[in-house]
């Protein structure tokens, strides 16, 4: 993380830090860390930064040890703010998709007896699922056990529990499917390239298509070349698709919005943040979020002259997987352009973390806590999307089988996108829908603020 960004030893500390009449702060303490040093260091942090700081107990529960006790702590519902140790492994959250390089959802397809697991995305570099599973691909049992809805979730569990489980993959044949030989497949952190490019013509326009599935900064770079590219190619209209971005970095998301939006300018307002009773509320201008990247160098607005696009409307593809930076980026683009929105409504996240931990030397706390600190609005001051922001046009991914490669024509959202550009979008057919009965929980990229008051 930058130096802007919030990293900080105790919530108590920061306040005498900040107050001239401040007492003094106690001398750090020395020998074993204890468990009632750990959960006071909790306590302290989140009643400085956490969103809903005033629902907080007076004194820390020295017993519970630090997840449970930090979980504990937290306003019901708050499905986001994250504990973990980068120390032990099995603190860190995990997924099918991060750790298999899997993502599947389960569906009962028209004319089959029984349910089946479908491929959504194979990891780039999960090599050995990439050699027998892609996008459209059937699963039909985990550990041998026939998948459905009801046993989905076990099932999943297991496999990321054991750190190895066999995968079946299934061909559809009249009203069911046949079971091909099983593979078995083991726990890891497959690498991924979050990026395809396609380039199409609809109705004598130039239609850039950009598939972004994680928001990173180390992919800025590439984001400012592919819009270049655009550029060159005379791109004015434009297809993004998030379905499956599951959020990351506020820097990248300004970037993204200011490739594409016209009207913006390095001073334009990009946020506005609205934290708890001490921290108040404030907003930041796109040249100040692009300052604070969460990791390499930060990228000046000036930069990104050659490759805006400057678009009166974008169409942004979407569904229940499009979660936080993802939805800053829907939510964001408004004040600046017309955002056509086509798929499924997203997931519900308009708030932000900070990233806090013990940055003393020696370091005595392994802890890492990611609270909720912000609310997040745009410019004009909307936000307040925890249903999910629907899409103008709803149209079901699953209802062309199997699913199309990321990136092709025929895939139902792009599709549909295309037939808007055309101006052909009633006359184009539909087909029946394919209800999702379950779906494997993606890991979040947190949305981290950095530290600008």
């Amino acid at each position: 993380m930058r130096t802007r960004q919030l990293l900080f030893t105790t919530g108590m500390l920061l306040l005498a830090a900040c107050r001239k009449d401040a007492p003094v702060a106690p001398p750090a303490p020395t020998g074993p860390v204890t468990q009632a040093e750990i959960n006071a260091w909790m306590l302290d942090s989140m009643r400085y930064f956490y969103l809903w700081n005033q629902e907080l107990p007076a004194k820390a529960d020295t017993d519970l040890l630090p997840q449970p006790y930090f979980y504990s702590l937290l306003h019901q519902p708050d499905p986001f703010s994250y504990l973990y140790n980068p120390d032990d492994p099995a603190t860190v959250a995990t997924s099918l998709y991060r750790n298999y390089g899997l993502d599947i959802s389960v569906v009962q397809l028209p004319g089959t007896a029984a349910p089946v697991g479908v491929v959504k995305l194979v990891a780039s570099g999960a090599t050995l699922a990439k050699s027998k599973f892609s996008r459209g691909s059937y699963i039909s049992r985990i550990n041998d056990v026939p998948l459905t809805p009801d046993n989905a979730g076990e099932l999943i569990a297991r496999v990321l529990g054991e750190k190895k489980g066999r995968f079946t993959p299934a061909t559809r044949s009249n009203n069911g499917f046949t079971d091909e030989a099983a593979v078995e497949l083991t726990f890891a952190y497959p690498a991924e390239s979050p990026v395809n490019v396609q380039l199409f013509t609809a109705a004598g326009k130039k239609v850039g298509y950009l598939y972004y599935n994680t928001f990173a900064d180390r992919y800025n770079t590439d984001l400012i070349n592919i819009f270049r590219n655009f550029v060159s190619n005379g791109v004015s209209e434009l297809i993004l698709d998030l379905r499956y971005n599951t959020g990351g970095s506020i820097a990248a998301a300004a970037l993204m919005t200011a490739l594409i939006a016209d009207g913006v300018s390095e001073g334009s307002a990009f946020i506005q943040l609205s934290g708890n009773n001490r921290l108040g509320s404030y907003k930041m201008t796109f040249g100040e979020t692009l300052a604070v990247p969460e990791s390499g160098s930060p990228i000046s607005f000036s930069a990104l002259l050659p490759a805006r696009l400057r678009l009166p409307r974008v169409y942004v593809l979407t569904g229940h997987q499009t979660i936080s930076a993802a939805e800053l980026v829907i939510n964001n683009l408004k004040p600046y352009t017309n955002v056509i929105q086509v798929g499924a409504t997203t997931y519900g996240k308009d708030k932000g973390a900070i990233v806090i931990r013990d940055q003393r030397s020696p370091k005595r706390i392994p802890w890492v806590m990611q609270p909720i600190t912000y609310r997040l609005a745009n410019a004009n001051g909307q936000g307040g999307y925890t249903a999910g922001i629907p899409p103008q046009y709803a149209v079901d991914e699953m209802a062309v089988q199997p699913l199309p490669a990321i990136g092709a024509a025929s895939d139902a959202l792009i599709a549909k996108a295309l037939a808007l550009i055309s101006g052909n979008a009633r006359s184009a057919g539909s087909a029946p829908s394919v209800p999702v009965l379950y779906e494997a929980k993606p890991v979040i990229n947190e949305m981290i603020i950095p530290r600008v008051k």
